[in-house]
């Protein structure tokens, strides 16, 4: 397990959610495995009602999900989902830029800006969770719902498959210039341009390289 570093005045239940997110995206939580509330206070060192804060957002997210008096489970995966995902990817994240471009507000292209500016100095632990975050807000900015929860889905559904069959993820430096190319696009509201950078940032990565076999 890779350590995640505190953040400065960061709440409790917020530190709960990012620690467990990130332990799920990274595959640190197997898909369909329980949740054991002990494992996670032992592990990361959080109290019971931060946990349980957190896992409500998880629900919300659909990574994780709740079978009365069994517990909290991991939410199921299959890597025959790798190609269906990636198709998906290449059209929808394309789209959620477009559009971002388009109906971003100055605040979210800020956001944008500055997560790629910090990032500076983000570990390679967090890395996942710096890209979630960057995606979740242009999603966002696309103004449409409906294509934001399924972008979200997509994009985690992705990282976990990614995750579980041990993909070598890109460099962070790799990655910080993928995704400043769709924030300069972004700001410089051209649609074309910030469609263009995201689709290649999902072709780049080397987890879909053995896309034919499906």
């Amino acid at each position: 397990m890779q350590r995640v570093s505190d953040k400065p005045n960061e709440r409790h239940s917020e530190k709960a959610y990012r620690v467990i997110k990130l332990a799920i995206l990274n595959g640190e939580f197997y898909p369909g495995a329980l949740l054991q509330e002990q494992d996670i206070i032992n592990r990361f060192e959080l109290g019971r009602t931060p946990i349980r804060e957190a896992i409500q957002r998880l629900i919300a997210e659909d990574l994780v999900y709740n079978i009365p008096r069994k517990g909290v489970f991991i939410t199921q995966i299959s890597n025959s989902d790798v190609r269906d995902v990636y198709e998906m990817r290449c059209k929808l994240d394309t789209f959620a830029a477009e559009l971002a471009a388009k109906r971003a507000t100055d605040q979210e292209i800020e956001s944008l800006v500055n997560l790629i500016e910090n990032s500076k100095n983000s570990s390679e632990a967090e890395k996942v969770f710096f890209d979630d975050k960057f995606h979740s807000i242009y999603y966002k900015a696309s103004r449409n719902a409906e294509l934001e929860k399924v972008c979200i889905r997509l994009y985690q559904q992705s990282i976990r498959l990614f995750s579980i069959k041990g993909y070598q993820r890109e460099s962070m430096e790799k990655m910080r210039s993928e995704l400043g190319l769709i924030a300069q696009a972004i700001r410089e509201r051209d649609s074309t341009k910030a469609a263009q950078a995201a689709l290649v940032h999902v072709k780049s990565r080397n987890w879909f390289e053995d896309i034919q076999q499906f």
